[in-house]
């Protein structure tokens, strides 16, 4: 673990790592919103949540606390958002509706990080390959902030889409399973905040998320523009 840095380019960084987070949860928790309206269920636009505003999707503990505890202690930042209510009595198809407004939150944090690295291929090409591949690792750089967005992004969406209540990916096994699975899920709804405590607490989650995040990171921000260097190159 890095020690605390409060010179004044540590503290921009903690700031700027903050507000990252910040926008990255309030895109995930308005897809949810947006998702579940479009499916017939209003719950989340009525209450103000459909919006880029950070404050309608702030969990003071979560959003707040968790990354800038994080920061301050020179790790991975990470955070959640107060989850968006959902009606399903409201949806036509209870699980499968449900099962696209889970995994619109993690869709919509994928997209944020394509669209992020295609800022990132722009300003390559403005910049040339030798001067921005040097920004990206340099701590304070436009691309190296960008970079942070698109990596930060892969890391929610990897992580919401583990399949353990109540995380996105639980919304997403339930539409699959068979109904005599049914009993056992919902048991697992039951235990779901232990089985998260518990891979917070162990190496499992590391386990888990590293390899998937490696291959995210690789096929959607590396490789495009690596490829689109040596083009320019």
């Amino acid at each position: 673990m890095n020690h605390m840095d409060f010179s004044p380019l540590g503290l921009l960084t903690i700031a700027l790592d903050i507000l990252i987070i910040l926008f990255s949860l309030s895109v995930h928790e308005s897809a949810h919103a947006w998702m579940a309206d479009k499916l017939g269920d209003s719950t989340g636009r009525m209450l103000g949540r459909i919006t880029l505003n950070p404050i309608p999707h702030i969990d003071p503990i979560g959003t707040i606390l968790v990354p800038l505890v994080m920061s301050l202690a020179g790790g991975p930042i990470f955070g959640w958002a107060k989850p968006v209510p959902m009606i399903t009595r409201n949806f036509k198809h209870i699980k499968r509706d449900t099962a696209l407004v889970g995994v619109a939150g993690p869709l919509s944090n994928l997209l944020l990080a394509i669209l992020s690295t295609a800022l990132m291929g722009v300003l390559l090409a403005v910049l040339g390959p030798a001067q921005f591949f040097t920004d990206l690792g340099t701590a304070g750089t436009g691309p190296y902030w960008i970079l942070q967005l698109a990596f930060i992004n892969l890391v929610l969406a990897a992580f919401n889409l583990i399949p353990v209540p109540p995380l996105d990916g639980s919304w997403v096994l339930a539409a699959v399973l068979p109904r005599q699975a049914e009993p056992f899920f919902d048991g697992m709804r039951r235990i779901g905040p232990i089985l998260l405590l518990v891979l917070f607490l162990t190496p499992i989650l590391g386990l888990v998320l590293t390899p998937i995040i490696r291959v995210l990171a690789g096929v959607i921000i590396f490789l495009p523009l690596h490829l689109l260097g040596a083009l320019l190159g």
